[in-house]
């Protein structure tokens, strides 16, 4: 059976290509993958992992003939693109046009996934998107927010868990890990000279050096800034190939003990080569906040607005010593991923 699924993601963000290349994954075990790349060149399609055998689709023309001749011929899968989902009128348009078609694949004996999703905002368009859902063989949300916005479904680890050390070498002894990762989105609130000299206290008092990094290329200016102020490094991107920004952020957080992070995947990138993360999140749970606590990481939130520097050393060292059951939430999330990839190849068998 033909899988279709678009691996459209930000052509400057390392966690929408890992995040995809782990779902591409999954669903190339059920079936003929047929994705859907548009224009993107050949340094983002690096970060997807694409196989030979994967039929590639250039232009939405193409595309939606190719998903309109399946309807006709051939039961299939339809896959939707995993990520954020934004509940907005255009958004849900598109998931009204693709109900007719989902419904015509149904009655043919084919299939439809939608897994690996989180909520930004509830609004009232979550009610369209709900009605096209319920032709979904398989709904999975990423945090216990989007479930409860959309009222279907159920919860699953986001798949880039599922990427990263072997669980093993995560639960293993930690080796030497010299660094403080800090990756902070460019257009969210600034740090302060307070968070500044909060963050410096806490590399000091725990013997690490900081390492700005630059998790989406369009931070990298915030980074190079942060890195002078924390008296640290950093590590930006050089090219636009997600492959080779990829392998740089993982030996970085493959020696880090912490990430302090407002970046969902920093936080989980970081965690599947060991890292512990200290995620930034004022005003309620954030995106990745929401995330780790799905799969039971809870306890490792940091605000913008710190109390005092000894209030960050507390929590930091709370969380470091806590390290071997917060990484065997880790395997527990891969454990239930290779569950929902087991669901998702058995509609196929």
């Amino acid at each position: 059976m033909r899988i279709f699924a678009s691996a459209l993601g930000q052509i400057d963000n390392v966690g929408d290509t890992v995040l995809r290349r782990a779902f591409l994954g999954a669903l190339r075990e059920a079936g003929e993958l047929q994705v859907f790349v548009g224009s993107r060149a050949d340094s983002y399609l690096s970060g997807l992992g694409l196989h030979d055998a994967d039929r590639l689709f250039r232009t939405s023309t193409e595309w939606r003939r190719e998903i309109s001749r399946s309807t006709l011929r051939e039961a299939s899968v339809y896959a939707f693109n995993a990520g954020e989902m934004e509940l907005q009128r255009a958004y849900a348009l598109r998931y009204l046009r693709l109900a007719p078609h989902l419904a015509l694949n149904r009655l043919r004996g084919g299939h439809a996934v939608h897994t690996g999703f989180g909520v930004r905002q509830n609004t009232k368009w979550r009610i369209p998107v709900a009605a096209t859902l319920h032709l979904c063989d398989l709904v999975a949300w990423r945090d216990n927010y989007s479930l409860g916005a959309m009222g279907l479904g159920r919860v699953a680890p986001d798949w880039a868990f599922a990427t990263g050390a072997a669980d093993a070498d995560l639960l293993a002894e930690a080796a030497a890990r010299p660094l403080l990762a800090v990756s902070v989105r460019y257009n969210g609130r600034r740090p302060d000279s307070e968070w500044i000299q909060a963050m410096r206290g806490l590399a000091g008092a725990l013997g690490l050096q900081i390492v700005a990094v630059s998790q989406i290329e369009r931070d990298g200016p915030l980074a190079e800034e942060l890195a002078i102020k924390l008296g640290g490094t950093a590590l930006v991107w050089d090219g636009p190939d997600h492959a080779e920004q990829e392998v740089k952020l993982r030996e970085v957080y493959q020696r880090a003990l912490l990430v302090v992070t407002d970046r969902l995947h920093a936080a989980v990138i970081g965690l599947t080569e060991g890292a512990l993360p200290l995620v930034i999140a004022d005003a309620g749970h954030s995106k990745a906040a929401r995330t780790l606590d799905a799969v039971g990481i809870k306890g490792t939130t940091i605000a913008w607005t710190m109390p005092d520097a000894a209030a960050l050393e507390r929590r930091a060292r709370d969380v470091i010593s806590r390290r071997e059951p917060i990484l065997r939430h880790v395997v527990e999330a891969r454990a239930s991923l290779s569950e929902l990839t087991h669901s998702i190849r058995k509609l196929t068998e």
